[in-house]
């Protein structure tokens, strides 16, 4: 049997009916259009005859009496139970997509089974389905459960299809020790945790002396952020909302003012949340924190357990202009990414427990009306494969993140680029947030308006380069050589925007 880590067993004891522990996503297909005969129900078969469960999508939890917590295999899988096929109204729009997917993510799953789940949906418009994945946290992590639940999509539009359960994936097998083995492991795990103790113990008496004014950390101290109307915890129902952002044009931001990707999407949020709450007439005195993951699995690493830490980053104000704001998240992560560099993993870990723990305990003794929130909302950026990907010929278009809401607070905005989008899922508290569509929609307006105030504050940079080049000198012909190239690359920027803009509505729409 495989124990679960501390990290792992923590999303089974936090989980209550309102606040489930798994993370989902949905995956929009377009079926063949030549095909013959009913697609879906040939697929729905063709899963359902491969009834071969591997490894790790065969074990589900023991529980030993010390209350540890165990991966065991289980040898009797209703795969129907597992796998389904859901029909959707006519006519089959996002709306009624949205309105499914929110019923089946606020159900917990059954512990007494393998945790994952997948539903086949059928009947969305232009000849497209759906499939709806879960699985929960305490099996993994975002990043290691995409690679799992990807790996039954192929690059090649003929290639054929296995299963995602039938796949055999490699793992480090962690049976149960000896006892002296079990003493050794103990006392190692031991002294790694002892040798964080100074860099966590610095970091601790950094943000209590933020805490108290005195000093200025590089990270946001914990249950300092502004209260906002999801700054609560989360009730059972759930709304999802989805957009897309196009990664082309969100790089060239990142490229003109020295962002990184991540910075452009953080710096999105952050002006959807403010346009938002400004519309709702709540005004925000304090910059916003946002939880990031950060994944601190090792390249080659297969293990299905958790490898994450939970940083926070303070936003931007309210009065800042959107590159005004970009400049501030980005020095944000860089002092972030600055202070985690002193930590070790073993500590990263301890901090995130640390919080995390501290709030549960708020959450579970409602001090969440009483005490600032930790933070205001997670935000998780996912890298994801920049090609095309098929399942029996028929072609993914879009990978939506649908995942966790953590404790003490009811809203989530996970990213996921793929295929030349950036494909944003959000989940929130229904009672907390119950029209997230508009927040959704501030999502595509803030990129409009952070890459307007770019471009517009590029074109008048490289304005003034021209008005300089074309003043008489000694080098005019260097100069006139250096403004016709300015001038095609602006040319040329133009042409791919509008072409840009043109395939994000089809692609959208």
């Amino acid at each position: 049997m495989q124990a679960l880590t501390l990290v792992d067993m923590g999303f089974l004891y936090t989980e209550t009916v309102a606040s489930p522990k798994h993370v989902a996503g949905l995956q929009i297909f377009s079926a063949p259009e030549d095909y013959q005969g009913n697609f879906t129900r040939d697929l729905f078969d063709c899963l359902m005859s491969q009834d071969e469960v591997k490894a790790p999508f065969n074990l589900k939890l023991k529980k030993q009496l010390t209350g540890q917590f165990y991966w065991q295999e289980d040898n009797n899988i209703d795969l129907s139970y597992h796998v389904r096929f859901a029909m959707l109204p006519q006519p089959g729009n996002e709306s009624q997509l949205l309105h499914f997917i929110e019923h089946q993510h606020e159900s917990l799953l059954d512990r007494n089974r393998p945790l994952w789940e997948m539903i086949l949906i059928d009947g969305l418009e232009d000849n497209k389905f759906a499939i709806y994945l879960k699985a929960h946290h305490a099996f993994t992590d975002g990043a290691k459960a995409n690679q799992l639940l990807m790996s039954y999509l192929s690059s090649n539009i003929d290639g054929a299809m296995t299963a995602f359960w039938n796949i055999e994936h490699e793992q480090k097998e962690k049976e149960l020790d000896s006892m002296l083995t079990s003493i050794t492991k103990t006392s190692k795990r031991l002294s790694d945790q002892i040798k964080s103790i100074p860099s966590l113990t610095k970091l601790t008496t950094k943000l209590l002396f933020q805490a108290a004014n005195v000093y200025k950390a590089d990270m946001p101290t914990p249950f300092m952020a502004p209260k906002t109307p999801f700054s609560v915890s989360p009730k059972r129902a759930r709304r999802a909302a989805i957009s897309a952002l196009p990664l082309t044009r969100v790089k060239r931001i990142g490229k003109m003012t020295g962002a990184t990707i991540n910075d452009v999407v953080v710096t999105i949020c952050d002006m959807a949340i403010h346009n938002y709450l400004e519309s709702k007439n709540f005004k925000l005195k304090k910059p916003l924190v946002a939880q990031m993951p950060m994944s601190l699995r090792e390249a080659g690493d297969t293990v299905t357990n958790n490898q994450v830490a939970i940083s926070l980053v303070e936003l931007a104000y309210s009065g800042e202009s959107p590159l005004e704001r970009l400049m501030t998240i980005k020095d944000s992560c860089i002092k972030l990414k600055k202070e985690t560099r002193l930590l070790t993993k073993e500590a990263l870990t301890s901090y995130t427990m640390a919080s995390q723990g501290l709030a549960v305990v708020s959450e579970l003794f409602n001090l969440d009306t009483i005490l600032p929130p930790m933070g205001n909302v997670l935000i998780s950026n996912v890298p994801g494969p920049q090609t095309p990907l098929y399942m029996m010929g028929a072609k993914m278009e879009q990978c939506f993140p649908i995942s966790v809401l953590p404790p003490g607070m009811s809203l989530n905005i996970t990213l996921y680029s793929y295929n030349g989008l950036i494909n944003v899922g959000l989940v929130s508290c229904r009672s907390a947030l119950p029209d997230l569509t508009e927040l959704a929609d501030y999502v595509n307006a803030a990129f409009v308006e952070l890459e307007n105030e770019v471009l517009t504050s590029a074109v008048s940079s490289v304005s003034e380069q021209i008005a300089l080049l074309t003043k008489p000198s000694e080098n005019s012909d260097i100069k006139q050589e250096t403004l016709a190239i300015i001038e095609q690359i602006l040319a040329e920027s133009n042409t791919d925007i509008s072409a840009e803009n043109t395939a994000a509505v089809e692609a959208t729409t």
